[in-house]
């Protein structure tokens, strides 16, 4: 049970980052309703440029460093993404994982522990943030408004920066910049609570051909199955 207990939190840890990850595709999907200005402008042409989106390939660097103890950790994989709400994450360093998110369900599986750890989407969003809505911002802008603070945080390295404060949880904020030309968030970085989280993008392919399977999770035969 202790051991059970231990797997569970250090894999939830480990998926905080990704969640974040899959929050910046989220956020940068549908910002497009922000109605303020040069804000509303730039919103506007990255929603017309997220229609010609329907899968995305994208390899990513994270790197967690904590206040406290002046630790880092640095996490490597690559996303696969397929709209509306379909993400497969592949992590190769420090362990390897395989993360499945179909918008109702996370699914965790690590080969090396013969592992899988499943939870609902909500569940996990709710516990792990608390501006939990804002990773639904493509459909409840509206609601995310009330409890989030939207602005343009200024132009960097040909980036658009936008930045996103909670307005419950003043620790927790997070800055997405956004190419100019591709329109593609280049990175993220999220602070909260003596933690930072850094997202690099890098080697992006747009609207490659992704099977159907590639988003489906099957457990291989003798794996431990944990449900939160």
């Amino acid at each position: 049970m202790i051991r059970n207990f231990l797997v569970v939190m250090s894999a939830k840890f480990s998926y905080i980052g990704r969640l974040i990850l899959i929050l910046t595709f989220f956020s940068c999907n549908a910002a497009a309703q922000e109605p303020n200005g040069v804000l509303f402008d730039f919103f506007t042409r990255l929603e017309q440029s997220g229609k010609k989106i329907s899968t995305i390939k994208v390899e990513f660097v994270q790197t967690i460093s904590f206040e406290s103890t002046g630790e880092k950790q640095k996490i490597v994989g690559t996303v696969f993404w397929k709209k509306p709400g379909s993400i497969y994450i592949t992590q190769q360093a420090p362990q390897e994982q395989r993360i499945y998110v179909d918008g109702k369900n996370i699914t965790i599986y690590t080969p090396n522990e013969r592992q899988v750890i499943i939870d609902t989407w909500k569940n996990s969003v709710d516990r792990d943030f608390s501006p939990a809505s804002i990773v639904n911002f493509g459909s409840s802008w509206r609601e995310i408004k009330k409890t989030n603070d939207i602005t343009l945080d200024g132009y960097e390295d040909n980036c658009v920066v936008i930045k996103i404060q909670s307005l419950k949880n003043k620790s927790f904020s997070a800055k997405i910049y956004i190419a100019k030309t591709s329109m593609l968030p280049e990175k993220a970085v999220i602070t909260s609570e003596g933690t930072k989280i850094e997202l690099v993008f890098k080697n992006y392919i747009v609207n490659p051909e992704l099977a159907v399977a590639t988003f489906n999770f099957k457990a291989p035969n003798n794996v431990e199955i944990i449900k939160l």
